[in-house]
């Protein structure tokens, strides 16, 4: 339609039940949805024979399963096609597809590789800390497959590409039980340089999996006085990717550095030090790793 400004990803308007699709590609948003495409205006078949075809190319989700109403996907690390795929089988199943993770996101569906692992990625371990479901692409190709939504388990991912391993069943088994959060009896001190927006989602995960943020020293030495039955953490950065151009000597130094100010500051006040990767794996395994503090 010239007239119509409306423009979509493909993605997107399969997530819209009023748009009207051709047999090839295409497309009638849901203002002009009832206007004909080329293929109808040549036809001359009656009334019923119309209404017909404009039924067989409503939207999927207006069509197929429509047994997802109460599903919300979030696609973790996916290629294009598949995430094409995802929203497609979104569409179909009448679940919503949401880009960034949000509380109610009930199954991330996360790429994987040959062996199984699938991206550290913040929704992936959201996902684990709220007991929701990481699941392969595999697991759409076999609802898509069987016309209807199959059990998760034997699709369910166990592998990061880190290395580690069980944490989404953990996390699962974890919220079922109604067992207490993860970091539930820790307490967290973030010291020297990281990049605003990792260290936001660090903070979050944090929070999520029920630790304590303590946020100046004065804070930490009151914590210092207060429940002895919470164990206090020095957090330093030890990701070094964002100092580009560092030599491996410079690195190094920076590192004694680091590790350094964080063991300066937790022998003060008594405390152990961890490096931020400790937070991600032990999310990712599902249980604290206590062997590294």
């Amino acid at each position: 339609m010239k007239s119509c400004q409306r423009t979509y990803h493909v993605p997107c308007a399969y997530n819209i039940p009023g748009c009207r699709w051709d047999d090839g590609y295409l497309l009638l948003c849901p203002s002009h949805a009832s206007d004909k495409f080329p293929s109808e205006l040549k036809a001359k078949s009656g009334k019923q024979d119309t209404e017909k075809r404009m039924s067989n190319h409503l939207n999927p989700s207006t069509t197929l399963m429509n047994v997802g109403k109460n599903l919300v996907f979030c696609g973790s690390a996916l290629s294009s096609d598949e995430k094409f795929a995802l929203a497609d089988f979104a569409s179909s199943s009448g679940a919503v597809v949401s880009k960034f993770w949000r509380n109610d996101v009930t199954h991330v569906i996360a790429a994987t590789d040959s062996n199984g692992a699938c991206t550290r990625t913040l929704k992936v371990l959201m996902a684990i800390l709220n007991g929701k479901w990481v699941l392969a692409m595999e697991w759409v190709k076999a609802c898509m497959e069987a016309g209807h939504l199959v059990k998760e388990e034997l699709y369910e991912v166990v592998l990061d590409n880190h290395g580690s391993s069980g944490g989404p069943k953990a996390g699962r088994l974890r919220i079922q039980n109604n067992a207490p959060k993860l970091f539930s009896n820790l307490r967290f001190y973030f010291i020297g340089d990281f990049v605003q927006a990792f260290k936001a989602d660090l903070l979050n995960l944090v929070t999520t999996a029920g630790g304590t943020i303590i946020e100046t020293k004065d804070q930490l030495w009151l914590s210092s006085k207060a429940n002895a039955n919470q164990l206090t953490l020095v957090v330093y950065n030890a990701d070094f990717s964002d100092n580009l151009g560092v030599g491996d000597e410079d690195e190094d130094s920076l590192k004694c550095q680091r590790l350094g100010a964080a063991e300066d500051v937790a022998q003060e006040f008594g405390y152990r030090v961890v490096r931020h990767i400790w937070i991600l794996e032990s999310i990712a395994c599902g249980l604290l790793c206590l062997d590294s503090l």
